[in-house]
C-alpha cells in the first residue's frame, strides 16, 4: 500500500465502506491523515438523525455507548495539551444552551434504533478532552438524513480547540435535512452553528415560534438568505411575524446593483398575516387562483437594474397564515 503511488492509494480506499475505513484510520497515523484527506470523497456511515436531549427526556429504548470504544490513535503534542489545559481552567462548555440540565447526545441508525452517547459536558482532564475529539471526529465522518437541536448546540469555541485548526478534518455534521429551535437567548449561536458546523445536502428549517422577533434578528436572517446561499440550498423559515423580512427581501432583489451571487436560490417563509396584507406593488405576471380554501398567488419580482434578473414567488393563504416560496428564475 505504502509503495503505491498516491493515486492508487487514493481509489484503494474508495473501495471500502465505512466499516473498514474505520479499521485501517486505527492501523498508524499516516493512513488516518489519507483517509481525512479525502474523506469528502469517501464511504460515510449513513444514519437516521441526530439531536441532543436531557437524559430524563428520552423515550423509547436507548442503548447506551460505551465512551472509550470510539478511541483511536492522534498526536497530542504539548501545545495542543496547554490549550486543552486552558480549556479545562476556564470550564469552556461543549454545548451551548439556556436550560441548566445536562444535555447529552442521541444518534438514530434507523427510525427504531437509538443510541445515546453520554458525553462530558464539562470536560475535567486531559481523557475527556480526548473523548470529546474522538467522538467528534467520528461522528463528523457520518452523514445523517436528520438533525435536530432545540435551543441547544454544540459550542464552536470548544470544537476549534479540540481540534486546533486540523486542516485534515472538515468540522462539520454532515446532515441532509437540519430542524432547530432557537430562542431569544440561543438565537444568534443556534444560527451561527447552523451555518458554519452543517453541512447541509437539501434543507435547513428554522422554526421561529418562540422568537419575540426584533430588528436584530430580522437583520441577522435576511443577511443568511442574501449571503450564504454558497453554505445553504435551501431554507424554511416559520415564526409569527416575518412581514418586515418579506419587505426586506422585496427591496433587495428590486433595487440591489449586485446580481445576487451569494444569495440562496430558494427559500420558503411562513408566517401568520392580517385581514389587512397586500401584495407587493412590485409584482410582476400574477396569477391568482382559489382551490380547496387556499389562495395561490403566483408572481414575478425583477430587478431595476437589470430586467434579467427576476425571482418569481408564489403565496399560499389559508386560516390566516401565509407560505411564501420564493426562487431565483435561470435565464
Amino acid at each position: 500500500m505504502f509503495s503505491l503511488p498516491i493515486e492508487v492509494q487514493h481509489d484503494v480506499l474508495k473501495c471500502l465502506d465505512f466499516e473498514q475505513l474505520f479499521s485501517v484510520k486505527q492501523t498508524n497515523f499516516y493512513l488516518r491523515s489519507l483517509i481525512n484527506k479525502y474523506e469528502g470523497g469517501l464511504a460515510r456511515k449513513d444514519l437516521h438523525s441526530l439531536s441532543i436531549i436531557n437524559e430524563n427526556e428520552r423515550t423509547g429504548f436507548l442503548e447506551y455507548i460505551e465512551l472509550k470504544s470510539g478511541f483511536f490513535e492522534f498526536t497530542l503534542d504539548d501545545q495542543i495539551k496547554e490549550k486543552w489545559k486552558t480549556a479545562i481552567d476556564k470550564s469552556i462548555p461543549l454545548l451551548l444552551h439556556e436550560s441548566e440540565s445536562v444535555k447529552n447526545l442521541i444518534v438514530s441508525s434507523t427510525e427504531r434504533k437509538n443510541y445515546f452517547l453520554k458525553l462530558p459536558t464539562i470536560p475535567k482532564n486531559i481523557e475527556e478532552m480526548v473523548i470529546l475529539r474522538c467522538w467528534l471526529e467520528q461522528l463528523f465522518n457520518c452523514a445523517f438524513s436528520y438533525a435536530y437541536f432545540d435551543k441547544i448546540v454544540f459550542n464552536p469555541e470548544m470544537i476549534n480547540i479540540l481540534f486546533d485548526n486540523d486542516k485534515t478534518i472538515t468540522l462539520q455534521f454532515q446532515v441532509h435535512y437540519a430542524y432547530v429551535w432557537p430562542s431569544n437567548t440561543t438565537f444568534e449561536n443556534i444560527l451561527n452553528f447552523s451555518v458554519n458546523y452543517i453541512s447541509i445536502f437539501e434543507s435547513l428549517s428554522i422554526k421561529l415560534d418562540r422568537i419575540d422577533i426584533t430588528e436584530q434578528h430580522i437583520n441577522i436572517l435576511f443577511n443568511i438568505l442574501a449571503n450564504e446561499g454558497n453554505k445553504l440550498p435551501k431554507i424554511y423559515l416559520r415564526g409569527f411575524t416575518l412581514t418586515e423580512l418579506y419587505d426586506l427581501i422585496i427591496e433587495y432583489i428590486t433595487t440591489s446593483a449586485r446580481n445576487f451571487p451569494k444569495m440562496l436560490p430558494v427559500f420558503h417563509l411562513n408566517y401568520y398575516i392580517s385581514s389587512t396584507y397586500k401584495l407587493s406593488e412590485r409584482a410582476k405576471k400574477v396569477e391568482i387562483e382559489q382551490l380547496n380554501g387556499v389562495k395561490y398567488t403566483k408572481y414575478q419580482i425583477v430587478n431595476i437594474h437589470n430586467p434579467k434578473v427576476r425571482f418569481s414567488f408564489c403565496n399560499e393563504e389559508q386560516y390566516g397564515s401565509i407560505d411564501i416560496k420564493i426562487r431565483k428564475m435561470v435565464e
